[in-house]
């Protein structure tokens, strides 16, 4: 994998984190405006079932009491079920909010893991280039010692004199791969 694209990819990965977090940020709004209308309603339910009491009371006071304890019992009942369904709606947009931001944070940490492990494997590569230079580099110090050229039409190799010989047979001259100590780990 190529630095580029684990850098694109990590630049997915916080455009997908930003936009998660942002999904997050929106849902909690929403679950907060809703709060809000619901208490607006609730004290709007309250005030209207107030005033619906109120004038049921006055209004049968004598000859319709049992009727109008019936209507503020199915009040009482709809304004407890609308607050029921209002605690549902609310614990499930916290439990949503909860899973996103599960997500957004998984997201971030696959993409940290992704960098990590590209990271290793340019390193890596970068190691193994490092090597193949080095034995490159010991090739043309050898080649800086000879001289390869045509005698008649065949291959012929020159050697400098004052080489160091072989001492088995000083037709071979002794190459040093040993690399200079400017080039050797540190």
């Amino acid at each position: 994998m190529e630095q580029k694209s684990v850098e694109e990819f990590v630049a997915s990965a916080a455009l997908l984190g930003a936009h998660l977090t942002r999904q997050c940020e929106s849902a909690c709004a929403q679950l907060h405006d809703l709060s809000v209308s619901l208490s607006r309603a609730m004290d709007e339910g309250q005030s209207r079932l107030a005033a619906s009491a109120r004038d049921a009371l006055r209004e049968s006071m004598a000859t319709e009491l049992p009727a109008a304890l019936q209507v503020l019992g199915q009040g009482t009942r709809q304004l407890h079920a609308m607050i029921e369904r209002a605690r549902v709606e609310q614990a499930a947009l916290e439990r949503r909010a909860r899973w996103m931001g599960l997500k957004a944070v998984a997201v971030a940490l696959v993409g940290a893991l992704a960098a990590v492990a590209g990271s290793g494997y340019v390193a890596a590569i970068n190691v193994a280039r490092s090597r193949e230079a080095t034995v490159r580099l010991e090739v043309i110090k050898a080649l800086d010692e000879v001289t390869i050229t045509s005698c008649d039409g065949r291959p012929c190799i020159k050697l400098a004199d004052g080489l160091r010989r072989w001492e088995r047979n000083d037709h071979y001259v002794l190459v040093d791969s040993d690399p200079p100590p400017e080039l050797q780990p540190r």
